[in-house]
């Protein structure tokens, strides 16, 4: 096995001041990361497994108590038994508490210096967060971490020669080839149906096993204390140095206009009347120092009268105020010291040279700063980007990504739903989100209480007939068609964990395939493809679930200079400058293939952004060539109902479309639709524009009537969601009035 620590902190000693330095630096870091993932999720399997024959589950296991423990050289895994109380959050963060041993205050401490003098190093040299992965199974939690980087001596190190990976990361590991089948029936393809009053007793059984350990904990969620320590994401730093320079910047850039037109009247007035001796104070005031001098001269020679007027009375008057601004450079120097003390040179001299001021805070002072700025700034400014169409999150993991990448928590749901008040597409994402989140939590729970692997199909099953199925017996008009314990433990976990009250208006509104959708992405669960009645007490059976996939975290290694290259490209394109847009666009493609590999999902976002730059370039065959090649890798990579795969559709169906491949455009546009109504459904505004652009297609076909009815729906849709004077909305009646 690799010495881990060694090979990660040599990346930290690797040349990176120019791009190409970064890029070579940034292509061992990517292959290095993914040799150490692929070992982590293999090993950690393994050792799951073993546990899983040799531990026996049914004796009471405590939270956090190591089942199984292995080190190799500086490379560690340890096994602990998940959960079974679904009140109960076991952190899993690549960087929380556990992983890095820290306590809140000092973590929250560590993640804010991290965000504020982070530049394109950061990701490479944070050699914890790279060298630590999470991985969930079968109601397992194992850690693979490498450890000990403080005994590695780079300077005498010579690292190993990592190969590329093969065919350009095209055959890399596929984590669900390590599901764990459940129900082996299904795999074998035996036929097994056991009568329908069988089927229903096993499920009553299992449900209400679900049942006591949802009462249960439902009472330790009522008992606890809010928990008020909130971790802090590292972005938040990052965003918040941006936010301050975007301040003094525009400060800067109004000063200067007032700047001018002052400077016009003063001309005009000079004109008019020469005052004598204006152009020296000016100059002196350029250079303090030598103001400083030069009036020093002067009160020696010609302007002493003027230094024995001032009184010893009048100097005593200064001498208190001037104490005040002594004290606070003390206090200053105090905290640069104390930000030296904690920061590498070449960090401190970064927030130094921000021209942000921060340098001179001390670490309480700027969490308390940060959060100020998460309140009143970060949050609104999110939901505002929301409101313009900026960001369009369509499902749970776009709206994670947008919040994550600006720092802010999941937490913060809530508050989200209360600023978007005029907003209902994303109210409703947000609580479909916190609903998501929270029968995770119940179905981890239960996985983790079953002793039995066998009867592991049977007790899923019945978790999600609890969570989603419509029970039998009757339940009041002013309470939700759900299950009345489910429904007390969700509206007591929303106002515990998001500080948020869920009535039954927003329940009704659920879209529970959304819900079931988000449960089987984060918990790993497999389902047979069928239509789920979801309408019945018993939607779900045991022969439905096929599976259990390990579900994993980790840091993601890309480049840092490619990214950046490509918010370029985006900015650009936005402002108009086509040709800016192509450079930046092709840039950024080149570094990421040469960083990531042809087959990555950061290089299928290249080939798409570069593909609607050149759309709008009028370069409609290279656009579509480029778009069919991020289609590909985003089905390989990403599945076919993940949100970049869905814009790879409907981008592609345009792009068909002006190529006059109108069937085909309407293929692809409608494939489009149909995942768009089954994560985010007919209210949302991309599900509007999808309709304009079917229709557009009808129209070509011939189909007038069925175009104006899809243009019918679209205005409906954005006129609900984003009133009636948003542009969304003119610019569907201008076009509807074109038909």
């Amino acid at each position: 096995m690799l010495p881990w620590a060694d090979e990660f902190m040599y990346l930290t000693s690797m040349p990176c001041k120019t791009a190409e330095e970064r890029e070579i630096r940034d292509r061992r870091a990517f292959l290095l990361h993914s040799l150490f993932v692929d070992v982590a999720i293999f090993r950690s399997i393994a050792a799951i497994r073993h546990v899983m024959e040799s531990t026996d589950v049914s004796t009471s296991i405590k939270i956090d108590e190591v089942l199984h423990s292995e080190t190799v050289g500086n490379f560690s895994i340890t096994v602990t038994r998940d959960s079974s109380d679904a009140s109960c959050k076991l952190d899993t963060k690549i960087d929380g508490s556990r992983a890095t041993g820290m306590d809140s205050k000092h973590l929250a401490e560590r993640n804010l210096l991290k965000g504020i003098t982070a530049d394109e190093n950061t990701a490479a040299h944070d050699v914890d967060s790279l060298g630590i992965v999470n991985i969930r199974y079968c109601g397992y939690v194992a850690v693979a971490k490498v450890n000990n980087y403080e005994k590695t001596i780079v300077t005498s190190f010579k690292p190993a020669d990592i190969t590329d990976q093969p065919e350009g990361g095209a055959h890399a590991l596929n984590i669900n080839s390590l599901r764990m089948l459940l129900n082996e029936a299904n795999a074998t393809g035996e036929k097994k149906l056991p009568t329908q009053s069988h089927r229903q007793e096993e499920l009553t059984a299992a449900q209400t096993y679900a049942e006591n350990l949802l009462k249960e904990s439902l009472q330790n969620l009522e008992e606890e204390e809010t928990d008020k320590q909130s971790f802090m994401r590292w972005e938040l730093g990052a965003c918040w140095v941006q936010h301050l320079q975007d301040l003094k910047k525009s400060d800067k850039d109004k000063k200067q206009g007032d700047g001018k037109e002052k400077k016009k009247t003063v001309n005009k007035d000079v004109k008019e009347t020469k005052i004598e001796g204006l152009g020296k104070p000016l100059k002196a005031l350029k250079h303090p120092k030598n103001a400083v001098d030069a009036s020093g001269k002067g009160s020696s020679s010609g302007n002493k009268s003027l230094t024995d007027t001032t009184s010893s009375g009048e100097s005593q008057k200064v001498k208190p105020s001037s104490v005040e601004p002594l004290q606070g450079d003390c206090i200053t120097s105090e905290n640069e010291f104390l930000l030296k003390d904690v920061l590498l040179d070449s960090a401190f001299t970064r927030l130094k040279d921000s021209e942000t001021g921060l340098h001179q805070k001390s670490p309480s002072e700027l969490i308390e700063m940060a959060l100020k700025f998460y309140d009143e700034v970060a949050l609104p400014k999110l939901v505002a980007d929301f409101g313009s169409l900026e960001l369009s999150p369509v499902d749970g993991r776009t709206l994670t990504d947008f919040m994550h990448t600006r720092g802010l928590q999941m937490r913060s749901l809530g508050r989200v739903v209360k600023l978007s008040e005029k907003l209902s597409h994303v109210q409703s994402l947000c609580v479909h989100e916190m609903i998501v989140r929270a029968f995770k939590h119940i179905v981890q729970s239960v996985i983790a209480a079953t002793s039995d692997m066998r009867q592991l199909a049977l007790t899923i099953a019945a978790v999600l007939n609890l969570l989603l199925g419509v029970p039998e017996s009757e339940f009041s008009g002013s309470s939700p068609a759900v299950h009345p314990l489910v429904w007390r433990w969700l509206v007591a976990f929303l106002k515990k964990r998001y500080q948020y009250e869920l009535t039954g208006q927003h329940y009704d509104d659920v879209r529970k395939y959304a819900i079931l959708r988000g449960l089987c992405h984060k918990v790993g669960i497999e389902l047979a493809p069928r239509d789920f009645v979801m309408d019945s007490a018993f939607p779900f059976c045991k022969q439905d679930i096929i599976s259990l996939v390990p579900v994993h975290k980790q840091v993601a290694c890309s480049s840092a200079d490619g990214r950046q290259l490509l918010e370029s490209s985006k900015t650009a394109l936005d402002k108009g400058k086509l040709e800016d847009a192509v450079n930046y666009g092709t840039k950024a493609l080149a570094k990421l293939i040469m960083v990531c590999g042809p087959y990555h999902r950061m290089t299928a976002g290249a080939y798409s952004l570069l593909a609607v730059v050149l759309y709008h370039t009028g370069d409609f065959n290279q656009a579509t060539i480029y778009q069919q090649k991020a289609l590909d890798i985003n089905e390989r990579e990403l599945g076919l109902d993940h949100p970049d795969t869905m814009k790879s559709y409907g981008d592609l169906a345009v792009f068909y479309y002006r190529l006059q491949h109108t069937e085909l455009a309407l293929k692809y546009v409608k494939r489009a639709l149909y995942l768009l109504h089954l994560t985010c459904g007919p209210s949302h505004p991309n599900t509007a524009a999808t309709y304009i652009n079917v229709a557009m297609m009808e129209e070509g076909l011939g189909n007038v009537h069925v175009a104006l009815r899809y243009l019918h729906k679209a205005l409906k849709c954005n006129q609900r969601l984003l009133g009636p004077d948003h542009i969304q909305v003119i610019f569907f009646l201008n076009i509807k009035e074109f038909f």
